[in-house]
């Protein structure tokens, strides 16, 4: 139901009461509406390059440049030893059970998941949740690390593992599109600190260019195939938690010496991970017929860890208040 009041549609407050709605739900309606008619909107001139897919690229480029313009510099060495170590830890144990998988299963996988698809859904975290969950319950300086949380959910290291194990090793991965993905970055994190002001223009485009994204690539994804990968989405899903939560809790709670509440956060599917399987397909045209169904079971992983992951940490929380009394 749209919020309304006074006469007044607040379309936007709605869709910031979904888990990642603002990216989500123009995605989804972006997905329905293009599923039924998909030359809609495909008349030239501005309208179509407004409207189209073709301006996909250019969205992330932008999301990626300006999170970096937010990055302090100054704080990096705190955040490494907490939050960096525990993205640096979610990397390593994902693309360990990337490798996994691919090697038993292949490109065509398993249970309707392929190799995209799983790849796709266990490199990603949701920063989002991971800031939401920092504000609520952790130290705020923690805030920080989101544009290097977002790292995972992006196409660079998805695109190198499927590279390595489609090449059989490094020797023929195309490593420009890796840099493609990075160099926004690293340009935005040098105007940031050069002048904050960049930081605060910038990092107001960001929920703007989430909905932009979704909107974008809602129009390539097909309903009808979204709706029958449903079942595979749920599977892959209880995989990711069963595999990344539970070690990621543990290192952080016996390693890092914390509670254990990023952990659960950064054990999340972000939304702006539905673009990966799209990404890695345009370098890799080998996996271009997994691209609608892995994007939907990234979407539906997004749901449901973003429902849970809270619920998670909220409990461990009151575990440790009714300890404390």
């Amino acid at each position: 139901m749209i919020v309304k009041k006074e006469g007044v549609l607040y379309m936007i407050n709605l869709m910031r009461r979904v888990p990642a709605g603002t990216f989500l739900i123009p995605m989804i309606i972006s997905m329905i509406i293009y599923s039924i008619m998909p030359d809609l909107f495909r008349i030239g001139g501005p309208t179509e390059a407004f409207f189209s897919s073709s301006g996909t690229n250019y969205i992330i480029g932008l999301l990626v440049f300006a999170s970096g313009t937010t990055v302090d510099l100054k704080k990096i060495g705190k955040l490494l030893k907490h939050q960096g170590a525990l993205v640096i830890f979610k990397i390593v144990i994902a693309t360990i059970f990337s490798f996994i998988f691919l090697n038993f299963f292949g490109l065509d996988g398993i249970w309707g998941i392929s190799g995209l698809g799983f790849v796709s859904v266990m490199l990603s975290s949701n920063p989002a949740i991971n800031l939401s969950i920092t504000d609520s319950y952790g130290d705020k300086d923690d805030a920080a690390i989101y544009p290097f949380a977002v790292i995972p959910s992006l196409p660079a290291i998805p695109l190198i593992i499927m590279s390595v194990y489609i090449n059989g090793g490094f020797g023929g991965v195309d490593w420009m599109p890796v840099i493609s993905v990075f160099l926004p970055l690293v340009v935005g994190i040098i105007f940031g600190n050069l002048d904050k002001e960049f930081g605060k223009v910038f990092g107001a485009v960001m929920p703007a260019s989430l909905m932009l994204l979704g909107w974008l690539l809602g129009q390539n994804m097909d309903m009808f195939e979204a709706i029958k990968s449903g079942v595979s989405g749920i599977i892959v899903t209880i995989i990711f938690m069963i595999l990344e939560m539970p070690t990621s809790y543990i290192f952080e709670k016996k390693v890092l010496h914390y509670e254990g509440y990023s952990a659960i956060a950064l054990s999340t599917v972000a939304g702006v991970t539905t673009a990966v399987p799209a990404v890695v397909a345009v370098a890799l045209p080998e996996v271009a017929k997994d691209v609608t169904s892995a994007t939907a079971q990234v979407l539906m992983a997004t749901i449901i860890t973003s429902i849970v992951a809270p619920l998670i940490v909220n409990k461990i929380h009151d575990k440790y208040t009714e300890i404390d009394h």
